[in-house]
């Protein structure tokens, strides 16, 4: 099969799986080099695709000429909600789905769809362009996932809105370390119970810190959009990690307070770029608002889980 037949009927195969009403790949130049739709979705709803991209043409064309990750990215309108999902060096995966899907079943496949996006774009030889098949019997799965960045981030804001769903206004640095935990449901039948390990950022705490990394199955990495310092730092909090825990940790990318839009110094595309180097995901997040909190440790979760539950 051509290239173009593979990547459509890769994502004939995803329509047909998932909730979803339409699916293209998008090029480094914004222009849909595959397309598929559901049967039953009408021509408005494929104009909506098609309105949608338009509209990211000149973001999607900036992302790949800095060399950037698009990341993950969901847009509610009129005919559904609209996901983006970066599919490698050379392509964006965009989906359609109805007001009412739920995408934290749906971005599983997504993820998945990215890789093989990735695989084919690359040539790769014996390409299966089917949908895997995700265990049946329920599963829990447990996890210490360590929170790193520096001070004043936003790291327990970010854990409290996720487990608690509340912010706290007032600032309270963590002393040595902060435990919380919940589970997390990935699918209808996979759950993630997560033990999440706020760890102070001030650089007293670092032998203190040292000893708590150790054992970490994964990693979310925060700095503050408003701060330059923060950023610049996390090469230094990469490689504490990887000294204690080793390089093989899965880890995550985050940007918050985006919320300070006018005190933002940090662009998307800067914080982009060094996910991009560091090879972590990206996402920007605000722990006030509760944007994008929720899709972060679910990213972080599918990461974990994905090997152990596809089959």
């Amino acid at each position: 099969m051509s290239t173009s037949e593979l990547l459509n009927q890769l994502l004939n195969n995803y329509i047909k799986t998932t909730q979803v009403k339409a699916a293209a790949i998008v090029d480094q130049e914004g222009l849909i080099i595959a397309s598929q739709v559901d049967s039953e979705t009408d021509e408005l709803s494929i104009g909506g695709v098609t309105g949608a991209i338009e509209k990211l043409y000149d973001r999607i064309k900036t992302e790949f000429k800095l060399g950037g990750r698009f990341g993950t990215t969901t847009i509610s309108q009129e005919v559904g909600k609209l996901i983006f999902v970066n599919a490698g060096p050379k392509a964006i995966l965009t989906t359609i789905t109805s007001s009412t899907a739920d995408t934290d079943h749906i971005l599983p496949f997504s993820y998945i769809v990215a890789e093989k996006i990735v695989q084919i774009l690359e040539q790769r030889k014996q390409i299966d362009v089917s949908m895997p098949k995700i265990v049946e019997e329920p599963l829990k799965f447990s996890f210490k996932v360590v929170i790193l960045g520096d001070g004043a981030v936003g790291k327990t804001s970010l854990l409290t809105r996720f487990v608690e769903r509340t912010f706290d206004q007032d600032y309270k640095s963590t002393i040595g370390t902060n435990i919380m935990r919940i589970d997390y449901k990935v699918m209808d039948k996979i759950t993630v119970a997560f033990a999440l390990w706020d760890l102070a950022g001030q650089q007293y705490f670092q032998k203190v810190r040292q000893m708590y990394l150790s054992g970490c199955q994964a990693a979310l990495f925060v700095y503050d959009v408003t701060r330059p310092d923060t950023l610049y730092n996390l090469k230094n909090w990469q490689n504490e990690l990887h000294t204690v825990a080793g390089s093989e940790v899965k880890s995550l990318l985050v940007g918050n307070k985006i919320d300070l839009v006018e005190e933002r110094k940090i662009s998307y595309e800067e914080g982009n770029k060094l996910a991009d180097e560091l090879g972590l995901s990206y996402l920007e997040t605000s722990a006030k608002t509760g944007d994008n909190v929720n899709r972060a440790f679910g990213s972080l979760a599918f990461l974990l889980v994905k090997d152990k539950i596809i089959q």
